[in-house]
């Protein structure tokens, strides 16, 4: 008699769970699970239908849901756009290499490492970097939590205070950023002042920065003291080569390297006014890990080189977004090298080297 098959550890644990006489406590399983990776593997190979059935063959739960569906649908589809457009030609015998460029693509993303990557140096901090204050370095961690309930302690204010009274230098990560306000505040500082500014945004997010540069009628040169790069998150790769990248929602501002604000708000109205969310300020001790995170990220961003002013209220600009970014490589080599670490394993390298003297991008 054919044993009955074991059910997934997800499903395993919800089942014991559900039992109100058991009482044996469920042991804690942190470790990589290969049924979870399976089922990823074939929605990415065979779409829904494809990780329903490995689901249902692994006998678990089915844990993706409808957004990250969604979301990986989407990414995949953007991963390989060409090899998406030739999918829908296979009966046209023009496109008799399709499966020849599709596997060479599968073999090019399917490692791990790339000699490539070693090769490229990071992008220096060239409008300078200060050291990190004495006293941040040695002081005590300070933290000072801020509610947007909180009405009298505006969040979005606070952000700009700190902006208006920084002096040696301001870098930020953001995942959505829209709000006119604070890019004014930046462009006083960096112009003004003569303060560095280094930004970077999230890259599915990017076509609405640019949209907010298309309707102030800004462009490259309206930065002369900014450096704006864009960044994904960690890239999944499946074993077939197929692959998807996620975003970058880290959201802080450090400030002189001596004080920092981390949390839920993004700079967008919406969030100034009707979303809830909270922030922390940081001093002391801890401000070095945000110093460090921050080159960390600059070192594996993208330039964003023009700012189209052709069409302000033009809403096609995600076609435009990859013409954004500063072209480094050649298409071999991009795909290699962007598909080589995922930004966890990029952090094993060193971060961005201390700025010589001032140099134009």
């Amino acid at each position: 008699m054919q044993s009955r098959r074991v059910s997934g550890p997800l499903r395993n644990r919800l089942e014991q769970l559900k039992k109100p006489w058991w009482r044996e406590p469920t042991p804690l399983v942190l470790q990589h699970s290969e049924t979870a990776r399976l089922a990823v593997d074939a929605f990415l190979e065979q779409g829904e239908r494809g990780y329903l059935s490995a689901i249902a063959e692994e006998r678990e739960l089915p844990f993706l849901s409808t957004l990250d569906m969604e979301y990986m649908s989407h990414q995949r589809n953007l991963s390989y756009p060409e090899l998406n457009a030739m999918k829908d030609k296979e009966g046209d015998p023009g496109d008799a290499d399709t499966g020849d460029r599709s596997s060479l693509c599968s073999e090019l993303t399917s490692g791990t490492y790339f000699p490539l990557m070693s090769d490229v140096h990071p992008p220096e901090l060239e409008l300078g970097w200060p050291g990190i204050p004495l006293l941040t370095v040695s002081g005590q961690t300070q933290a000072t939590v801020i509610f947007q309930r909180n009405k009298a302690n505006s969040i979005k204010d606070l952000f700009r205070s700190l902006i208006s009274r920084a002096r040696t230098v301001i870098a930020i990560v953001m995942d959505l950023f829209t709000d006119m306000e604070i890019l004014c505040d930046l462009l006083e500082a960096s112009s003004r002042r003569h303060v560095p500014v280094y930004l970077i945004l999230d890259e599915e997010y990017l076509k609405h920065f640019v949209e907010m540069c298309n309707k102030m009628a800004l462009t490259q040169d309206s930065f002369p003291n900014m450096r704006i790069r864009c960044l994904s998150g960690d890239t999944y790769y499946s074993k077939a080569g197929k692959k998807f990248a996620g975003q970058v929602l880290e959201k802080f501002i450090l400030i002189d390297c001596d004080q920092v604000l981390a949390g839920t708000y993004s700079f967008t109205w919406l969030c100034s006014q009707v979303h809830t969310s909270l922030v922390t300020h940081f001093r002391g001790q801890i401000v070095a890990e945000f110093d460090k995170e921050f080159r960390y990220l600059y070192a594996e961003s993208k330039a964003v080189t023009s700012f189209s002013v052709s069409d302000p209220l033009s809403q096609n600009t995600s076609k435009s977004t990859e013409s954004l970014l500063k072209p480094i490589q050649n298409d071999a080599e991009t795909l290699s090298a962007s598909s080589s670490l995922s930004n966890g394993a990029a952090r094993a390298r060193p971060g961005p080297a201390r700025p010589g003297p001032a140099a134009d991008p």
